[in-house]
C-alpha cells in the first residue's frame, strides 16, 4: 500500500470554513422581510410596555411626591451600587462640562 502525501490545500492550517448561503431577494418574495417585520413587532411591544411602565411610575411619583423618588433612588443604589456610581459620575461629568462651557 502506497500512502499519498496531503496536498497543500489539505493541511489543517489552510482549511476553509463553509460560508452560509446568501439570502436572495426575488421580486414578490419576502423571506427575510417577514422575520424583520416580526422583530419590529416584538420591539414595538417591548417599547410599548416600557412606555406604559414609565407612565405608571411618573403618575406614582406625582401622587406620592419627592419622598417616594428619593426612597426609590436609595433602594436602587443599595441594590445596584456600581451602575448607580457610574450613572452619578456620568451626570457629574456632563454637568461639569456644561457649566464650564457656560463660563466662556
Amino acid at each position: 500500500m502506497e500512502m499519498q502525501r496531503p496536498e497543500a490545500s489539505d493541511t489543517a492550517g489552510s482549511q476553509t470554513t463553509p460560508t452560509p448561503p446568501k439570502s436572495r431577494i426575488v421580486a414578490g418574495e419576502r423571506s427575510s422581510g417577514a422575520g424583520a417585520e416580526k422583530a419590529f413587532e416584538r420591539a414595538g411591544v417591548v417599547v410599548k410596555d416600557a412606555v406604559d411602565k414609565t407612565r405608571e411610575k411618573v403618575a406614582e411619583y406625582r401622587e406620592k411626591g419627592f419622598e417616594q423618588v428619593s426612597q426609590d433612588v436609595a433602594d436602587y443604589t443599595r441594590s445596584q451600587p456600581v451602575p448607580a456610581l457610574l450613572m452619578a459620575a456620568g451626570v457629574g461629568l456632563a454637568l461639569g462640562m456644561l457649566l464650564r462651557l457656560g463660563r466662556r
